[in-house]
């Protein structure tokens, strides 16, 4: 029993290394490889874990290694096949020469036993779907190979059978097959969770698409069945021009309502930027405050501005508007008592900031969290399109967007964009 504890910290050791290496190919079980980059990481991890359980041993009996070496054997062969366990093995036995240890025709015959019995027991293990089938077939193959070399050896060569090699055998018979039974079930277990990751993926993808078709239908419609039916009273003869102005002018206002939700989805579904060209900061902030400053004043919101001038970014206009009119609709909707919009521009560094601050009705946490999300919005009224917008025009563009709310207090929104030099192109 000496020898045992003596030995332990090398056998931890070894399990440790082994689980380490078969942790970094779950890493890759995430990205989509062919099979003969598969089957290149997996020699590379067992191959690896192979070399080390042989050059640091559990002990030795006289001159023979006692390692697990057969875990990351068995395992490998059990996920890479019959091409990765004929090169596994051949690293196992080039390995042990290169180390000299004795009775190397014995080991040749042992391990070509082993990998007879992996390229047999292989195609079930591939082909068995149920977990617990394979945790069994794996059991059986660690308990049956880890034996059958004890058994050898003790056949072969003048080992002393005593009672403390007896029960260190038995014990090394179990860490195998356990080592060999928790590499199976982690695998298994990884790639179960990938596969429903993906599934996860899908459902949410074909749910997105579902509502944004349901929300465009409902947005646009609205609009046209207004435009419609106006346009249908129109035909009325008896219409005086005062009401077949008021008419007109209520079928395009609707238009131009349904014109604005399509261009918001589109913007979203292409934030792709095609006329760039270096803007003025400053100017197009004026302007775009000029747009929406009779909005405001309806509002009883009043605008403060704070702009730094000579600061260009490389951007297209008709976005960069459409990007900075939304945040701050957003804004005078979030005062219905009315209140103060304040929008500041300044550089720092390589960055233009834009900050839009309002003294609304602000968002709690869990509606920051969900900000910029498809379809979500603290309207009663809204679609959420022109903020999923601002989040896609500021990527295309290169920037990063923050936001700070605190409820009753008011909402902060921060736009990061590169700046360019003015004469650049």
């Amino acid at each position: 029993m000496d020898i045992l504890f003596a030995n332990i910290q090398s056998c931890l050791l070894n399990i440790l290394f082994i689980y380490f290496c078969f942790t970094i190919y779950f890493k890759f079980l995430e990205r989509n490889l062919n099979t003969f980059t598969n089957a290149f990481i997996i020699v590379l991890v067992c191959g690896v874990s192979i070399v080390f359980s042989m050059t640091f041993p559990i002990l030795f009996i006289k001159e023979i290694p006692i390692d697990i070496r057969q875990i990351p054997l068995i395992v490998g062969a059990f996920y890479g096949g019959r091409r990765v366990t004929f090169v596994l093995t051949g690293i196992l036995l080039g390995y042990r020469l290169y180390l000299g240890i004795p009775d190397f025709a014995l080991a040749f015959c042992v391990y070509s036993l082993q990998l007879t019995l992996l390229c047999i027991v292989f195609p079930y293990f591939k082909n068995t779907v149920n977990l617990r089938k394979k945790l069994w077939i794996a059991l059986g193959t660690a308990v049956l190979a880890s034996s059958s070399t004890t058994a050898l050896n003790v056949l072969f060569l003048p080992l002393p059978i005593t009672v403390e090699f007896l029960v260190f055998s038995l014990i090394l018979v179990i860490i195998q097959a356990t080592g060999v039974l928790f590499c199976v079930w982690f695998t298994e277990k990884a790639r179960k969770d990938l596969i429903l990751s993906k599934e996860v993926a899908k459902l949410e993808k074909l749910k997105t698409v579902s509502t944004i078709a349901a929300s465009i239908s409902h947005e646009v419609r609205n609009p046209l069945t207004v435009t419609k039916g106006f346009l249908q009273l129109l035909y009325d003869s008896g219409l005086s021009e005062q009401e077949r102005e008021y008419y007109i002018n209520t079928a395009l206002e609707a238009l131009e309502k349904a014109e604005s939700t399509i261009t918001d989805y589109l913007t979203f579904a292409k934030p792709s930027l095609e006329n760039v060209k270096v803007l003025s900061l400053h100017k197009e902030l004026i302007s775009v405050k000029n747009l929406v400053s009779p909005y405001a004043a309806m509002n009883n919101v009043e605008i403060e501005t704070r702009l730094e001038k000579n600061i260009y970014i490389a951007g297209e206009k008709e976005k960069l508007h459409q990007l900075f009119i939304n945040i701050l609709k957003n804004g005078i909707e979030a005062m219905p008592q009315g209140g103060t919009l304040k929008i500041e521009l300044k550089c720092f560094k390589s960055d233009a900031i834009i900050t839009i601050a309002d003294t609304g009705i602000g968002m709690d946490e869990e509606q920051l969290e969900r900000l910029g999300n498809p379809f979500f919005t603290t309207k009663d009224i809204g679609t959420g399109l022109g903020t999923m917008v601002v989040y896609s025009v500021v990527k295309a563009m290169g920037g990063k967007i923050h936001v700070d709310s605190t409820p009753g207090t008011g909402t902060s929104f921060t736009v990061l964009l590169p700046t360019v030099e003015a004469a650049e192109l």
